[in-house]
């Protein structure tokens, strides 16, 4: 915006609409206003940095600690006490934790929820990701095991053919002139 120029990823037409805007006389005192807000030490909400909470947690963040990450200076040693920027940010924080233990509602509250309810769906999300990556897994081996049944049912099928196709070699007839009657035993008394 301060350079001019537009960004390869905004498109021509849009970036003109904005360039327009931030030539407004409303657009201007928002900007002077957020410029005082963010260099005053007694009345703005300092902070140490952006909030990178979600990599860190593998998860988005819920408002309290992005709050805490980005109101509470780096330590030196991990087991050194919190140092807050200001304590305007420590008093909010701790408030708001009052309120969460006294269930009060409060400002944020439903943020807070859509937060929570964001963090389980993400989770949920993770899975059904694995549930969906291990049934991928398990229909690719039952299809590799119904192919190695399907070649193994073949070779029995040629085996079969190739012993049918072979000559067979007869029996030595049973030139013995005594009737079969003869090798049957009556056992009843």
């Amino acid at each position: 915006r301060d350079s001019g120029e537009r960004p390869g990823w905004v498109l021509p037409h849009v970036f003109d609409e904005l360039s327009q805007y931030w030539n407004t006389d409303k657009f201007k005192a928002i900007s002077d206003q957020a410029k005082k807000a963010r260099g005053s030490l007694k009345s703005g909400s300092l902070h140490t940095g952006c909030a990178k909470t979600e990599k860190e947690l593998g998860r988005n963040p819920i408002e309290p600690e992005v709050f805490k990450k980005t109101h509470v200076r780096k330590k030196e040693i991990e087991s050194d006490p919190d140092m807050w920027v200001e304590e305007k940010a420590e008093r909010t924080f701790n408030d708001f934790h009052l309120r969460l233990q006294s269930g009060l509602e409060g400002i944020g509250s439903s943020r807070q929820a859509e937060a929570l309810d964001g963090v389980q769906i993400a989770a949920m999300s993770d899975q059904i990701a694995k549930h969906t990556t291990a049934l991928a897994e398990s229909k690719r081996r039952r299809v590799a095991e119904q192919e190695s049944m399907s070649k193994t049912v073949q070779q029995i099928k040629e085996q079969v053919m190739n012993l049918a196709r072979r000559p067979t070699t007869s029996a030595p007839d049973d030139t013995d002139d005594e009737s079969d009657e003869d090798d049957y035993v009556d056992l009843t008394p």
